[in-house]
């Protein structure tokens, strides 16, 4: 039974955002009446969260999901407007967005003004905004998390959104909240990451800035030991002014804050933020700082009978003793529109109302209770969704399927491997293994963090071009130690997945994995097969 008592969205739209996503529409009557410039309609269309895709005439909206967390008539309307105006194949990202897919420019007002109507929005979803705010999947049901940081980012959020300069920087600007140190939720490499501490029995944060991913990604500094939470605006504020003035808006190679970090170093970086901050302690927040309400309460699970839940892979222990969260496993972050309201409604069914999105691209039903979990496994059978949680997990951006920006299918590449694993026995250390792959070295599937990790790169041979992946290892996110993966080779896109499935087979170190990539990495004309000048 749901444990869910209002539905309240969990993120308030500011009223601006609201008269934005109003406004939209004759935007999009004056583009078709050749009335804007293409450039300029392109550049509105992505600070709303609007992205053509490949396909002439079709384009994606970018959701926002607040900390990971969507009510169940959230997600119904989004499979509503993807199976009504899209291609009916909803993504799940690595930020834990939700995007709709292959929609026609003159029906995205249509599905804008259809999320608002559930407290949904997809403004700063792109473009050189404040873009989503991402916590921890398993925020509040998480029993190492110090405390629930759900709250905090979706306060961060509201606050920055209200705020006209969060959509005029040099570049996007990411917030990550994790709740303990292990990090799942990326902080690390994010522009402001905030590390969930307590200090003399109060809530709080470390606070990391100038990370990212991309070309030349770069792990955040500590610009703060601690902050209490309420502390969290003006820190925000203050890192949102050193980027505004000191990124570079004349290169967007160059524009990201990380960038602002590696031009003038450590020392120099923390003295701009304290700059910053000063003037923001001084002069006061930018406007008034939104409620920091506990969602927890309001979704919290009652203990339950603890029973046996060995004999169920894809189930984690909730804090809450008899209640588990159950992780559904999506191929690709794609997952139909039916299949994704049925979700919700299982969520209604057995968990607290709610489901969560991963930086894995997976979804999450938590607060199910023990003597629940074999009834609504069974009821999510027959989906295309995979609750047995067993083998490797392949994570991809969309790639060139549909992005205009990917150099390889990445999302191709990812389907071949899943089949080529699911006829292998693999040894444990491969079934827990994380493969991500990015179709271009923008990092959308976040290659450079992974244990092992494929960036997507066009190799010319003889003139020809040849569809390739350079390989990374060694990925690790913890807070103060956090490491970017290491460049091992190069690897045609059509020889990925016999690599992979001979790299896993076994036991291996890391000279023996070197050497499997420089087998499969012979680039030498006479080596190169005809399936290597195509993409998987």
């Amino acid at each position: 039974m749901s444990m869910s008592s209002d539905k309240e969205p969990i993120l308030h739209i500011c009223p601006m955002i609201r008269e934005e996503t109003a406004a939209y529409r004759q935007q999009v009557a004056a583009f078709l009446a050749g009335d804007v410039e293409p450039d300029k309609a392109r550049a509105y269309r992505a600070g709303m969260g609007i992205y053509e895709q490949r396909e002439g005439g079709k384009f994606m909206v970018r959701v926002r999901i607040g900390a990971a967390l969507a009510t169940g008539p959230q997600l119904t309307r989004i499979a509503e407007l993807g199976r009504q105006y899209g291609n009916g194949i909803l993504h799940v990202t690595t930020r834990q967005d939700i995007q709709i897919h292959g929609i026609s420019i003159e029906d995205t007002s249509d599905v804008l003004e259809g999320l608002l109507a559930v407290g949904l929005a997809s403004r700063g979803g792109g473009g050189n905004t404040v873009r989503n705010v991402t916590a921890c999947s398993r925020a509040g049901v998480c029993p190492s998390e110090l405390f629930d940081v759900a709250p905090y980012a979706i306060a961060a959020a509201e606050y920055l959104l209200a705020s006209e300069s969060s959509f005029t920087l040099p570049r996007k600007f990411k917030l990550v909240f994790s709740g303990c140190s292990e990090d799942c939720a990326f902080a690390s490499i994010a522009d402001l990451g905030f590390f969930a501490h307590q200090q003399d029995g109060a809530d709080g944060f470390a606070v990391y800035c100038g990370g990212g991913l991309g070309s030349k990604p770069s792990v955040g500094v500590k610009i703060e030991e601690f902050i209490p939470g309420v502390d969290i605006f003006k820190v925000a504020q203050a890192a949102k002014q050193l980027f505004s003035k000191h990124g570079d808006r004349e290169n967007r190679n160059k524009a990201r804050l990380r960038h602002v970090l590696g031009r003038v170093g450590v020392d120099e970086f923390i003295k701009l933020y304290r700059a910053e901050r000063a003037e923001v302690d001084a002069g006061g927040l930018s406007q008034e700082a939104p409620e920091i309400r506990d969602i927890e309460s309001r979704y919290a699970s009652t203990p339950a009978p603890e029973r046996d839940i060995s004999g169920f892979e894809c189930v984690s222990p909730d804090k809450t003793p008899g209640r588990v969260t159950v992780r559904l496993r999506i191929a690709n972050g794609d997952i139909p529109s039916d299949d994704l309201a049925y979700v919700a409604r299982v969520a209604e069914r057995y968990g607290q109302g709610l489901v969560r999105t991963t930086q894995q691209q997976d979804l999450l039903i938590a607060g199910i209770a023990h003597d629940d979990i074999a009834q609504a496994i069974e009821d999510l059978q027959g989906l295309s969704i995979d609750v047995s949680g067993a083998g490797a997990k392949v994570v991809a951006c969309t790639g060139a399927s549909t992005c205009r920006l990917g150099l390889c299918d990445s999302r191709g590449l990812a389907g071949v491997i899943n089949e080529k694993f699911s006829g292998l026995d693999l040894p444990d250390q491969a079934r827990s293994t994380v493969i991500r792959i990015s179709g271009c070295p923008n990092s959308c599937g976040h290659h450079s963090i992974a244990e092992l990790g494929l960036q997507g790169r066009i190799k010319r041979i003889a003139d020809r071009p040849v569809p390739s992946y350079n390989v990374l290892v060694g990925g690790r996110m913890y807070e103060g130690s956090a490491r970017l993966g290491e460049v091992i080779g190069c690897v045609p896109a059509a020889r990925v997945p016999d690599m992979l499935a001979e790299a896993m087979a076994g036991e291996i170190d890391g000279e023996q994995l070197k050497a499997i990539v420089e087998k499969y990495g012979d680039f030498s004309e006479e080596s190169l097969t005809e399936d290597c000048y195509s993409d998987a």
